[in-house]
């Protein structure tokens, strides 16, 4: 079991910038030391010494580098630093260094080339302040990564409007001790978050032509201990981002769903779940920021349209009635 370090509250944040280019290092501590102490690394090798040599707030590291990839030495930081935030750095849309940021690096922020000058800071200031007042005792891996099944109270709830998904889903967790609800629509997905304390949401990007991403980000921000698993057959480098940024997703599983996996992944979810669960402070690493209202007005409008889409006249389509439930579920449900 490895100890994370205590952080020194008399110093300012320290900062570990890791890129195989000198240019960009020059520009990375000329842009931060103005407000934290900022160490160099030219590759993952040397990143790995000077991880093991100090304690550090934030890790950034460029993906595109000879030798250790970006999302290598972070998944590496991961276990070494847990109490480190970790910031994936790259110029390309490269959705492999994406989707594995998500998958096994865990990042907290994952920031395109070339960054903005005034929100790089910002976004660092928060990383180090969630590093210090939300630090785990222990490596994040060493319950989170357990492939054993989990035991928790609080429920799974799949979220998907094709049926072959959760039966595959179900049969994959024949054998798992937990409850999972199922919801085909968002007006059900809705009704059972707003009465069921769930622990790991899984769900689709799209659901009957609902961005099912924007809820799952709002959620996220007021629900930190909800571990989110993103379960699809988009590939789009820009929505993954989103979700990492916004939502502090956990994972992004590509359909069609392999059972052995989908095991393996919801019982890390599960796990990841009971530890924020147990320590709340372990949370905060996970928040996001709160929706703009404007954004989560625009949420509640798609949500009705979308269950507006049933053919003009048609018996099944909700009532007028209904839609005002959808919304005022949503609103409970989201504090509004």
């Amino acid at each position: 079991m490895t100890h994370a370090a205590q952080p020194d509250p008399s110093r300012r944040g320290k900062i570990l910038c890791v890129d195989d280019e000198p240019g960009i290092l020059r520009a990375l501590d000329w842009l931060l030391r103005r407000h934290f102490d900022v160490l160099t690394a030219s590759s993952g090798e040397a990143a790995m010494t000077l991880i093991r040599e100090h304690d550090f707030d934030v890790i950034i590291s460029d993906q595109r580098m000879p030798g250790m990839t970006g999302v290598e030495v972070l998944k590496a930081a991961r276990r070494i630093a847990p109490r480190a935030m970790r910031i994936l750095l790259t110029g390309y849309s490269d959705l492999q260094a994406v989707l594995a940021s998500v998958n096994e690096g865990e990042v907290f922020r994952f920031i395109n080339k070339p960054w903005n000058v005034d929100e790089l800071p910002v976004v660092v200031g928060q990383a180090v302040g969630l590093s210090r007042t939300a630090a785990p005792q222990v490596s994040e891996d060493d319950a989170a990564d357990d492939d054993a099944p989990s035991h928790t109270e609080d429920p799974i709830l799949l979220i998907d409007g094709d049926a072959s998904v959760h039966q595959a889903f179900d049969d994959a967790l024949a054998d798992v001790d937990v409850q999972v609800f199922h919801a085909g629509t968002l007006a059900e997905a809705l009704a059972i978050l707003d009465r069921e304390r769930i622990g790991v949401l899984v769900s689709e990007v799209r659901v009957g032509g609902f961005d099912a991403t924007r809820l799952i980000r709002m959620l996220k921000a007021k629900q930190p201990e909800i571990v989110s698993v993103i379960l699809s057959d988009e590939h789009d480098a820009e929505t993954i981002t989103s979700l990492i940024n916004q939502g502090q997703i956990y994972r992004y599983v590509p359909k069609p769903v392999r059972a052995g996996y989908m095991r393996l992944v919801v019982s890390s979810a599960q796990n990841k779940h009971r530890q924020m669960r147990e320590a709340p402070e372990l949370a905060e690493r996970h928040q996001v920021q709160a929706m703009p209202e404007s954004q989560a007005e625009a949420i509640e409008e798609d949500l009705v349209q979308s269950q507006h889409r049933h053919a003009p006249g048609d018996a099944d389509a909700p009532s007028g009635g209904l839609f005002q439930g959808i919304v005022a579920t949503f609103r409970r449900l989201m504090g509004r």
